[in-house]
């Protein structure tokens, strides 16, 4: 205890925290190495080789696989789920950290466990749904499939940024003359801004990072970059190489994502404290 007080990790914990680094890095530099080698090079030599580097690997997933389309598609499907769970989750944590009533909790139950459900159960129900109302393959339907899911978690991470906010700021909006609404837009908004970028980034990840949906509610008229991907594993074995260097695209908005996140996630409880003081 005294070392852990003085700033010094114990022997013990520098190994563990070294081989879950181990563990963590490791895939993503496999990952690199094998996007800009042949597929030759790798049955030969296996990955861990200078030889057989090329670039045609990210060539043949633009020439081949046509992925600018498909990560447009993600792109917009990522940016309107983020959009619409946001807006929604927003909604329903500062109706939830205003509401009293007996029924408050079961409803948070209900958020909860809507959001533990395993996506593949969810699948079925949305698929019956959105063919109902014909946004079955389109990138409507896949955006309201990903807010079903998103909508719970940015209503969860937002409560306790809509309950930090200090009610004297809402008294004083009301005084003025302000609207339930212009309260909300123009005063709790901006004072949950941390709160509302973690929700959001978290919201945007959850979509660029999803198959499971992207395959049974879509795949035929609208396909995603990840289920693109999936078109180089065949039955004949499965082409690593442009498989990574596609893996590598995807994880360039993630990294640059999770770098955000975690300044803002540092900065929340820091300006959290400062405005509800």
């Amino acid at each position: 205890m005294a070392t852990i007080a003085q700033g010094k990790l114990p022997s013990h914990a520098k190994l563990i925290i070294t081989v879950l680094l181990f563990l963590q890095i490791a895939p993503v530099v496999m990952i690199l190495q094998t996007a800009f080698k042949t597929q030759r090079s790798l049955l030969e030599f296996g990955m861990f080789t200078w030889d057989g580097w090329t670039l045609n690997n990210f060539y043949r997933l633009f020439a081949e696989q046509s992925l600018a389309p498909d990560l447009l598609n993600s792109i917009f499907i990522a940016c309107g789920t983020m959009s619409l769970s946001v807006f929604c989750g927003s909604l329903m944590a500062y109706a939830l950290t205003r509401w009293e009533s007996k029924a408050k909790k079961h409803l948070l139950t209900t958020l909860l466990v809507a959001r533990l459900l395993p996506p593949v159960a969810l699948a079925l129900p949305l698929f019956l749904v959105l063919k109902q109302f014909m946004l079955h393959d389109t990138v409507w339907g896949l955006i309201l499939a990903h807010t079903a899911l998103n909508f719970p978690l940015a209503t969860w991470i937002l409560m306790p940024f809509m309950d930090a906010v200090p009610r004297v700021l809402e008294e004083a909006a009301a005084l003025d003359g302000a609207s339930r609404i212009q309260t909300f837009s123009h005063v709790v908004l901006p004072v949950t801004k941390p709160g509302l970028v973690v929700a959001a980034l978290f919201c945007f990840l959850m979509s660029w990072n999803d198959f499971l949906f992207s395959l049974i509610l879509a795949g035929s008229q609208v396909k995603t970059a990840p289920l693109t991907l999936n078109g180089y594993v065949t039955g004949f074995g499965t082409e690593w190489g442009p498989l990574c260097a596609g893996a590598c695209i995807l994880l360039l908005p993630v990294f640059a994502l999770s770098f955000k996140l975690h300044q803002h996630m540092i900065a929340a409880p820091t300006q959290g404290g400062v405005k509800g003081a």
